[in-house]
Formats: C-alpha cells, sequence, structure tokens
C-alpha cells in the first residue's frame, strides 16, 4: 500500500488536513502528518506521497524530501458545513472577508462565490487600515485575531480543507481514480465542493482538450504556465519547469504569485525575475471565457537564450554574415615571433579591454581579430568588421551608429541598424582606425565611455555591450602629434596592443607558408632552390597576402615544378644579398598591384580598356557610361564592383578620378599597367 505524507506549518493543522483525505482515502493508501518542526529535526521524508498546501511550506522542507517522493500540490476550500451559517446572513449586506493578505482573501471570496453565495458586497480586509465602519459583519476562515473590534458579527467559518479536486487528483496518482469515482467520490461531495475553476469550465469535462493543450504547449520553444482564475497554475510546459527549477520542481497547484512574485498578471508588461541559474523575461495575457476571466497564459523566457537569438537576426536583417571564420590554429608559421604573437593574443582574448593591433598591411590583422573573438566569451555573438578606410567619410557614421527612418535623402523605410548594434554582445573590428574622421572620433569615444548609440536622426540612446578590437599600419601616436587623431580616443582604444611582425622578420616561415597555401589551393607545387632562395629573401612589402597572391598566381599556370622564370615579376624586385642588407631593383607599383589584386585583374583589364579608349577618343566616361561599356563588350560586372575598380586603380595612381561628374581618366601609368596585362594575357599567364 502506497504511503502519504501530510505536510503543514502546525501539527494540528496538519493533523486536520490528514483527516480530512484519509476519511475517504484511507482503503487506498497509509497516511502520516507532519509539522515543520517535526521535519525540520527528522531525517529524509520517504513516503511515496507528500501533500502540501502552500509554496512558503515547500520551500522550508524541499531539502527534507526524497527525491523518490512525488509532490502533491492541494487545492483547499471551506466544506458545505462551514459555508452553512453564511446563508443566513442577509442579501445584499456589506461584509468584511478578512484574511492575512489580499490572495488568500480572494481565494476564500471565490470560493464562496463557487459556493452559490454571490449576494454579499465582500470587502477584502487584511488586519491593518482603516475601512468603512458602517460596516459590522466579518467573515474569516480562522483569523478572528485581525478582525476589527468595532465589528459586532464575526462569522468564523474555520480553517480551509481539501477540496474535491484534490480528492480525485491523490485518487489518480494512486491509480485509483475509476474505484474512488464509483465508492467514496459521491459521500465526499456531500461534504466538500468540487471547485470548478474558469479553466474546467473553459476545458468542459473532455480530457481530450487537456491533453492537446498540453502536446501544444510542450512544443513550445519558451516557457508556458497556465492558471486558472484564482491564480492557480493548472498545466506547465517542461521548459517553464526547468528554467524555474531553482525556484520549485513544482509548479501545477501553486499560486503565480508564489513562484513568480515579481509578475503582475493585470498588466502585459515584461518582468524581469532573477533566479540563481538565469534571468527571465516573464509576462501574461488574459484567457477570457465570454465575459468572464477564465485565467492567464504566462510566459518565460530566458534573458540569454533571447539576446543569442537575437544577435543572429541582427545580422540577418542587415542582410550580411557577420561571423569570424578564422582561430588561432588558422594562423601560419613556427618562428619565434609569430608564436609570441599568438601567445599574447590568446591572453588578450581572455581580457573585455579594448586592443590596438599593430601591423603592416597583408600581416593577418582581421585573422589576429578575428580568433582573438572566437577565443573570448563573445565567441557566440557577431563579429563585425568594419574598414574605416572604405566607406565613403559622407556614410561612415550613418554605417557605424544607424539612422531613422527619414533622416536623410536616401534612408531606407523603417531606418536601419548600425554595426554598434549589430556588435551588440559580441566584437566590433575597426580596421585602419587611423583613417577615421575627427568628427566620428569624438562620437566613437562617447559610445565607448557611455555604452550607448544614438542613431542619425535619432532621440534615443541605444544601450550597447562590446568589445572594441581596432588595427591600424600607421603610426597613431604621430598622428595624435600632428592632431589627426584624438589623444583621449588613442589611450581609450590602446589598452592592450598586440604587434604583429611582418613577414621580412621571419623568413623561415616564408616556405612553410607557401606550401601550406598551396595545399589548401589543392595544389602540389614543388619549387626549384632557386625559386625558393628568391622567396625567402624578397622583401615581402605585402607580407602574406603578397604570398598568398604569388600561391595563386603560380597556381594558375598548372605546373608542378616552379623554376625562378616562372616567378611573377617580385623576382626582380627588392632581395637581400648574403649578407642581409637589401639590395636589387625596388619593386614596381605595377609589379605590387598585380600581385595584391591579381585575383580580379580581369576587372581592372576591362575597366583600364575603356578607359584608354576613352582617352584616345577625347572623352570622358561617367560611372553609369563606363559600366554600359565593359559590359557592352563582355563584361558582367556591377556598378558597386566597377566603382570598387575605380576607386583601387586611383589609389595606385593609375587613373585620376575627379570630383563631381567629370569622369576618371587614364594616366601614363595605368597605360603601361594595361600594357603589362595584356602581355601577361596574351602569354596566357593571367587567364
Amino acid at each position: 500500500m502506497k504511503r502519504i505524507a501530510v505536510v503543514a506549518t502546525e501539527k494540528e493543522y496538519a493533523d486536520f488536513l490528514m483527516n480530512h483525505v484519509a476519511k475517504y482515502m484511507n482503503r487506498y493508501a497509509q497516511f502520516v502528518s507532519y509539522s515543520i518542526a517535526e521535519i525540520e529535526k527528522a531525517g529524509l521524508i520517504e513516503e511515496d506521497f507528500v501533500l502540501l498546501s502552500a509554496f512558503n511550506i515547500f520551500q522550508q522542507v524541499r531539502q527534507k524530501i526524497s527525491e523518490a517522493s512525488e509532490i502533491i500540490v492541494l487545492s483547499l476550500s471551506l466544506s458545505k458545513r462551514q459555508m452553512e451559517p453564511l446563508k443566513e446572513i442577509p442579501s445584499g449586506t456589506k461584509a468584511l472577508l478578512v484574511n492575512f493578505d489580499n490572495r488568500s482573501c480572494m481565494h476564500t471570496i471565490t470560493c464562496m462565490y463557487d459556493a452559490g453565495i454571490r449576494d454579499l458586497e465582500l470587502v477584502p480586509y487584511y488586519g491593518e487600515g482603516d475601512y468603512d465602519h458602517d460596516i459590522d459583519v466579518a467573515i474569516t476562515p480562522n483569523e478572528a485575531h485581525l478582525v476589527p473590534a468595532g465589528i459586532t458579527k464575526v462569522y468564523n467559518v474555520g480553517e480551509s480543507s481539501v477540496d474535491m479536486n484534490s480528492l480525485y487528483n491523490i485518487a489518480d496518482k494512486l491509480g485509483v481514480y475509476e474505484e474512488f469515482a464509483a465508492r467514496e467520490a459521491n459521500e465526499a461531495r456531500k461534504e466538500y465542493y468540487y471547485i470548478n475553476s474558469s479553466m474546467d469550465k473553459l476545458m468542459g469535462d473532455k480530457a481530450s482538450m487537456t491533453d492537446k493543450l498540453n502536446t501544444l504547449i510542450k512544443l513550445m520553444n519558451e516557457g508556458i504556465i497556465i492558471t486558472d482564475s484564482t491564480g492557480r497554475i493548472y498545466l506547465s510546459n517542461e521548459k517553464a519547469q526547468k528554467l524555474l527549477a531553482e525556484r520549485s520542481k513544482v509548479l501545477q497547484g501553486f499560486h503565480i504569485e508564489e513562484v513568480l512574485p515579481e509578475l503582475d498578471v493585470n498588466s502585459t508588461k515584461e518582468r524581469l525575475a532573477k533566479t540563481p541559474g538565469a534571468n527571465l523575461i516573464v509576462s501574461a495575457v488574459e484567457i477570457r471565457s465570454g465575459d468572464e476571466m477564465a485565467g492567464h497564459i504566462i510566459t518565460v523566457t530566458d534573458f540569454e537564450e533571447a539576446e543569442e537569438k537575437q544577435h543572429g537576426m541582427r545580422a540577418k536583417l542587415n542582410e550580411a554574415s557577420h561571423a569570424a571564420r578564422y582561430h588561432f590554429e588558422d594562423i601560419l608559421g613556427e618562428s619565434d615571433a609569430i608564436r609570441r604573437a599568438i601567445a599574447d593574443a590568446r591572453q588578450i582574448a581572455a581580457s573585455e579591454a579594448a586592443v590596438m593591433i599593430i601591423g603592416e598591411s597583408g600581416t593577418g590583422k582581421e585573422m589576429f581579430a578575428q580568433s582573438i573573438h572566437n577565443a573570448s566569451a563573445r565567441r557566440k555573438y557577431n563579429f563585425v568588421a568594419v574598414n574605416c578606410a572604405a566607406i565613403p567619410e559622407n556614410l561612415l557614421e550613418s554605417e557605424m551608429f544607424g539612422y531613422e527612418e527619414g533622416s536623410f535623402t536616401g534612408a531606407k523605410k523603417g531606418g536601419k541598424m548600425g554595426f554598434f548594434e549589430l556588435a551588440h554582445r559580441g566584437t566590433i573590428f575597426l580596421d585602419e582606425i587611423g583613417e577615421m574622421p575627427l568628427q566620428l572620433q569624438s562620437k566613437l569615444l562617447r559610445v565607448l565611455e557611455e555604452r550607448k548609440v544614438m542613431r542619425v536622426g535619432g532621440s534615443r540612446n541605444i544601450d550597447v555591450d562590446v568589445r572594441i578590437i581596432s588595427a591600424t599600419n600607421k603610426n597613431l601616436f604621430q598622428l595624435v602629434e600632428r592632431g589627426e587623431f584624438r589623444e583621449d580616443l588613442y589611450y581609450r582604444l590602446n589598452v592592450l596592443p598586440l604587434s604583429i611582425p611582418p613577414l621580412r622578420e621571419r623568413r623561415e616561415d616564408v616556405l612553410p607558408i607557401f606550401y601550406s597555401l598551396a595545399e589548401r589551393m589543392n595544389s602540389n607545387m614543388q619549387l626549384s632552390p632557386e625559386s625558393g632562395d628568391i622567396l625567402i629573401h624578397y622583401a615581402w612589402r605585402g607580407n602574406v597576402r603578397e604570398l598568398r597572391n604569388v600561391v595563386e598566381f603560380l597556381g594558375s599556370k598548372g605546373k608542378k615544378y616552379i623554376e625562378a622564370e616562372d616567378l611573377p615579376p617580385l623576382k626582380y624586385g627588392q632581395k637581400e644579398n648574403r649578407g642581409g642588407n637589401a639590395g636589387g631593383e625596388a619593386s614596381t607599383i605595377i609589379d605590387k598591384f598585380i600581385l595584391n589584386e591579381g585575383r580580379e585583374i580581369e576587372l581592372y583589364y576591362a575597366v583600364l580598356r575603356q578607359l584608354r579608349q576613352s582617352l584616345e577618343q577625347s572623352e570622358r566616361y561617367g560611372r553609369q557610361k563606363l559600366l554600359d561599356k565593359v559590359n557592352s563588350s563582355g563584361g558582367v560586372y556591377t556598378e558597386g564592383e566597377v566603382r570598387k575598380a575605380l576607386t583601387k586603380l586611383s589609389s595606385y595612381g593609375f587613373i585620376r578620378s575627379p570630383k563631381g561628374r567629370g569622369g576618371s581618366v587614364i594616366n601614363h601609368e595605368g597605360i603601361r599597367l594595361l600594357e603589362v596585362i595584356e602581355t601577361f594575357r596574351e602569354r596566357g599567364i593571367l587567364r
């Protein structure tokens, strides 16, 4: 036979509840009662079931209940015998309903209402404060000591007992529901009310409705709790039980205000509930059945989980991917210099402070930045890379901080979030920070200090939590001394400096990197001793990026064994003699351009051809006309690609791009570059 323990604050009330249940259930189980004091002195409660009536009791004894025991929360009501004296009160009488708090008052009022006592005007009273002194009648469930002295007639209906709901629930747990319903239930109904909550009425007597609702809320990602009209928890899904496990491993049967005191069920506003395991967002909406309030649906969301989902949606809304692909294991090289840099970067990753990465162009500053992000506590969130030199100055502010709808001509409907909002909880990488305009530097400094951004055209501050990693190939301190970079911003960004060594200072890495890159490109090239010697002693002004371009260049030739004459123009460039001093002819700007930009050489070739044609015809092609000419000659390029090509060609000095609508003009160096590309194409090198 199953064993059932009944727990209450005082032994007398525990016995009272036990006797009421055992009167109809003693054929099916053995009963024992405990007070809180008895449990504190005893060991574990090991009965099969533990009956208790209040959340505060559960909190006091939870550590003493065996894991094998199942907890059943009793629903309490007044018996028909207790209610009988109230029927003699004249209809329309105004009476105080006295109990120790508002929730208890409302519970007693609900019990009376369900028992058919609906023609009294009941005023809740908790033993403190003023009241309408014209009232001379009070009703209380054994809390007579709280009744004001001026009340002449007091109806003490006594302690609440179990209702039929609880008896049916216990019978169901014991597996004797049908037997109990056929034999004892009819007798119990003569003494106890079956308090139908509005939720029961809404569901009707169809168990399948409850089963369907249970199935539905189990499928939901959020924690879901459903309460009845009195606030008692009717159903909850596994997610809600997991999120609230630190407060109670049992939800069903407890009042929602006991489990979530932070929640206001009369408001739809979200509230924050803190537990030892998580910060929760909770909110409630009413369930209505006709004109009656039948209960509430409570949603419980893990704040951290919501943030993780949101950060992915930020990137999707911006139609861009903001993920860090690289890890420290991806950084090539075994020299002491690069190993020290990686070791320093690993230590930096554990910090939250701002990082300044200093290194020449092509040394892998962004790879280091991504690796730091992926080794940090922010790795689950966005890594947003911003090239401060690549975005036009007039657009940089709106891209960095976002803008509101209508803030300027061409602003997207609905506005747009900026890079800082996209990087919330993650990392923002500001490459070429030395190119940031002074005006924007001031706004960046304010964001760093206040951890808030305001969109262009906006009026509200948006909280952001980002780690900043900046990078530069310039001497920022010299820019500070010249007044081109704010000194206060410099010190805010340069908290953790990280220096990346150039390739010429770690020549032992050149050939290992070459072969690693070749392997990644599915090429099994082999360098001759002479060609390997040339690569080792080359100055590598473009560093690893330039070396990668050489590998791609050689891979395009399809040769397995690389001789010195197969190398691109760098074999004529700067080369060190055996004594280690630099010597040889200086590398030309054309060689550098082909090596650095060789992957898109067909685009540059198409643009340069049209610009040479426009020069020969004494014409000026605007950007749109140039795009049309390029594509009519066999190209399939976008306006953005042509604009990028013009920007690159201009930065290397091959064309002049005047402001306004004058059109770009090829110069002598640009014609030389075009001739070199044409020669290479004829030889099949750049095809």
